[in-house]
């Protein structure tokens, strides 16, 4: 009996430590389980940040070489009006001396003579416009003519008093209609 009871209590103690290893097993494989699962929670949420992040560092890089290019032309563009002007600028004391030009002269004083109106006037012009000046207002009136070699272009309009003074000069005209021209070309050079 002793014996019957001592085999009867390995097989218990055989049982009670299968299901007690059989549980220690699951717990186990149910922690290794959790701590997969909250690796792969946290691989994802680190891989999904390092994703925003490149994809932020990128879109930055993008938009600063973007803003590089963008420079470049607009730095090729300005360089371009620049070279073109200076060009069109050596151009206006030859404008100053065509024919078309010097034939508009006589209106273009009629016009500004409005604005002058009974005011003393004083005339200043490149000095290789004086003649054609001096010409065309002995038949429009009497205002004097000083040559001044300072303007490359055309003539400015003085009053002795101070009070207007109107420039006339194809180098002011130029700079005026600058931005309108400067459109015009670049729309000319992009077709």
């Amino acid at each position: 009996m002793i014996d019957a009871l001592l085999a009867t209590l390995e097989r218990d103690a055989e049982a009670e430590i299968s299901r007690v290893m059989d549980d220690a097993r699951a717990r186990a494989a149910e922690i290794v389980a959790a701590a997969e699962q909250r690796i792969a929670r946290r691989r994802e949420q680190t891989l999904e940040q390092r994703t925003t992040e490149a994809r932020a560092e990128h879109e930055r890089a993008l938009a600063a070489t973007r803003a590089a290019a963008r420079a470049q032309v607009l730095g090729a563009r300005a360089a371009l009006l620049d070279r073109l002007f200076a060009r069109v600028r050596a151009e206006l004391p030859a404008v100053a001396a065509s024919a078309a030009y010097r034939a508009g002269l006589a209106r273009q004083l009629e016009h500004l003579s409005v604005f002058a109106g009974d005011r003393s006037i004083t005339v200043r012009c490149n000095p290789a416009l004086t003649a054609t000046l001096r010409h065309v207002i002995k038949t429009n009136g009497r205002w004097p003519i000083r040559s001044d070699s300072h303007i490359e272009a055309g003539f400015r309009l003085t009053a002795a008093d101070g009070t207007l003074e109107i420039d006339a000069t194809l180098e002011n005209r130029l700079e005026r209609l600058r931005p309108q021209l400067a459109l015009e070309a670049l729309a000319a050079l992009s077709l």
